[in-house]
């Protein structure tokens, strides 16, 4: 799986909706098809979230693909609970994705309490970087790679939630299952394209515990008829800990960070990523950056509009007796942390430089200026490319012609 998330050409209308929202200028619009440039795609899911012809879908594993000859392990992303309404029961979501066909459900949220004292611990530190940034946003890790490489010392480098439930969770199945002798496989319920994408690309060099990821889009119906059988009395709950981190604020509450900011949505974490780089933040402990609007709730995978999941959650958070709480790998941090659980550093093997010839990046620097002041800087898309200047980019790098502004043309007609 080299993407999250496919774009059917015969439901794109060429509207470069998409391309204008890209953080990274990876679309581009050719003959009225929007194009996507991997090597610049961070899966923030913009791109599906500004289409207003549904042209963008997950590309995701299937219920279908749980192996019966495996024992199957399923991490729901704690955005999960957010997407049904007040009243539906925890442990019944667990209990419907057991008769869907798992074998065994751990939920993310755990994983997320662990990383977040993992986290308070790194805050409290001498000699820390400050501000730190929290690494679970995997297209906010891609966008710090991509367009500000000098920040990434900012990072904390520590495992994701997910990736700390995958692991509790394959030691819990040996436990219950030591009998058995079928080999373990791990699904998660992704909220977006980027936590997809990075079971199969990691931005960690630890690697990946997750086998398979759905996209929660994929398995939304399965989950509510099953919930509707679910009529026996029952109780497990999540972490309500854990469950803060899908709303935003709720990590920088979560670690214990007073001093802390939290942004969501990929412009306003790009405005701020910019404060950063300019070292205007270095009074603040901590940042939370998420790409999607609200947090995790607001991911392009989900269903639930993100204000109602963010009130679904608060509800779930509020109305759960804390003291009926409870999970004893909780009690087992110091052992996680010896064993190295939560240990990662990022992946930079695709920032390896390059070598670059110092006089054709010149030239080429001069080229596009010299395009760049012809055209109109008006940035209106119609060309094709985003920007003015990723037209002049473009012009240069053979992709593209002068032709195709619409502006020009105008211009010399009259």
């Amino acid at each position: 799986m080299d993407r999250a998330f496919f774009l059917d050409k015969d439901k794109c209308q060429g509207c470069t909706n998409c391309m204008r929202k890209c953080p990274t200028e990876a679309i581009r619009v050719v003959n009225k098809k929007a194009i996507i440039n991997i090597e610049k795609c961070i899966h923030c899911g913009e791109c599906i979230r500004v289409c207003p012809y549904n042209a963008y879908a997950p590309s995701t594993d299937k219920i279908e693909d749980i192996d019966k000859d495996k024992i199957s392990i399923v991490i729901p992303s704690v955005t999960v609970y957010g997407q049904f309404g007040h009243g539906t029961e925890t442990c019944k979501i667990h209990r419907a994705l057991l008769s869907i066909g798992f074998d065994y459900v751990y939920d993310e949220s755990w994983g997320a309490e662990l990383v977040s004292k993992a986290i308070d611990k790194k805050l409290r530190e001498k000699d820390v970087l400050k501000p730190l940034i929290n690494s679970n946003c995997p297209a906010v890790i891609r966008l710090i790679k991509v367009k500000y490489p000098s920040l990434l010392e900012h990072m904390i480098e520590i495992q994701s939630p997910m990736e700390i439930a995958a692991k509790l969770a394959i030691r819990k199945v040996k436990e219950i299952f030591r009998k058995s002798n079928k080999p373990i496989e791990v699904f998660y319920i992704s909220p977006c394209p980027a936590k997809a994408i990075s079971v199969k690309k990691p931005v960690g060099t630890s690697g990946s515990s997750i086998d398979k990821v759905i996209s929660f889009k994929e398995i939304y119906g399965d989950l509510v008829r099953a919930i509707k059988m679910q009529d026996d009395m029952c109780f497990s709950t999540p972490s309500l800990t854990g469950l803060q981190w899908c709303i935003s604020g709720g990590q920088a509450k979560a670690v214990n960070a007073d001093n802390s900011i939290a942004v969501s949505g990929i412009e306003n974490v790009m405005d701020i990523l910019d404060e950063i780089e300019l070292g205007k933040l270095d009074h603040v402990d901590f940042v939370e950056l998420m790409s999607c609007n609200g947090s995790c709730v607001g991911g392009s995978f989900n269903f639930e509009n993100p204000f109602v999941a963010k009130n679904n959650i608060n509800y779930i958070i509020k109305n759960t007796d804390e003291s009926m709480v409870l999970n004893d790998d909780l009690e087992k941090f110091d052992e996680f942390e010896e064993l190295g659980y939560f240990e990662d550093e990022l992946d930079l093997k695709d920032m390896i430089e390059k070598k670059v010839d110092l006089k054709a990046a010149i030239k080429r620097m001069e080229e596009i200026e010299k395009i760049y002041g012809i055209l109109p800087r008006l940035d209106c898309g119609s060309c094709g490319s985003p920007t003015c200047r990723a037209l002049a980019e473009d012009i240069v790098d053979g992709i593209n012609e002068l032709d195709s502004c619409v502006i020009l043309k105008l211009r010399n007609r009259s």
